[in-house]
């Protein structure tokens, strides 16, 4: 088997191949790691040998593979199994899948989660995973903050505990809170993003509560979640309760 890491890389092709229990050396240009039976044994990779051989080429984004079946190692350099070292080298990568809030995220495989040892962050994740989810009501469910639910994530997809599947953005469900000292609507910033995103600029939402629909000026800030930040006097003027309910879109 060999091919490039244009659709999968070298994480996800090892997953497969310790899925499968294979014996044999997976190679790439200036580096190798041998399985036995699914288990990482010995890598190496541009004169670093064991883990950090390992955790050098499974960083790679680009580039060539083969695996040949029924290799044997020249040394032992690694042991335990591959999803531990997965694990410690998805938290040391600095940068992660962009992940939209309206994707939806739901468990691939309960089961092997079991031997991980996953942080308390990602562990409180799996059981509101139970059927899928948006990365917004995700949020909300965990209680959370937005950046730290969306890298937990991020891990256990790498790690293949959970699936994503993309989504078209849509109109947010939010619950209003009271913000001091502004004038303008304060709106989570990944959520105007993915908008941005997909729709282009705008800098208005309309926000549909109590059978009316009302307009809005929008600014980003940091690791709102499913919230709609309004003051005191918009609340006022525009007939609004802290803790209620809207939908909001973007105003195009």
């Amino acid at each position: 088997m060999e091919g490039t890491f244009e659709l999968l890389g070298p994480i996800e092709i090892l997953q497969l191949l310790a899925q499968a229990r294979q014996t044999g050396v997976f190679r790439v240009p200036g580096g190798e790691v041998y399985l036995e039976r699914g288990q990482p044994v010995h890598a190496q990779y541009r004169g670093q040998v064991g883990r950090e051989g390992l955790f050098q080429i499974l960083a790679l984004k680009e580039g060539k593979f083969r695996y040949l079946p029924g290799e044997r190692p020249p040394c032992t350099s690694l042991e335990g199994p591959l999803d531990h070292y997965l694990l410690e080298a998805i938290r040391s990568m600095d940068t992660w899948p962009s992940l939209s809030p309206f994707d939806l995220v739901g468990l691939a495989r309960a089961e092997g989660s079991a031997h991980l040892a996953l942080s308390p962050e990602e562990l409180e994740l799996l059981p509101h995973l139970s059927t899928p989810v948006s990365l917004f009501e995700l949020v909300a469910r965990s209680g959370a903050r937005g950046e730290s639910v969306q890298r937990a994530v991020a891990r256990l997809a790498r790690l293949g505990l959970v699936r994503i599947t993309r989504r078209t953005p849509h109109p947010a469900r939010l619950t209003i809170d009271r913000l001091e000292g502004s004038l303008h609507a304060r709106l989570d910033t990944q959520l105007l993003r993915a908008w941005r995103d997909h729709y282009g600029p705008f800098s208005e939402v309309e926000v549909r509560a109590d059978g009316r629909t009302l307009r809005l000026s929008v600014e980003p800030r940091g690791n709102l979640g499913p919230r709609l930040l309004l003051s005191s006097d918009a609340l006022f003027f525009y007939n609004l309760r802290v803790g209620q309910e809207v939908l909001v879109w973007p105003s195009l």
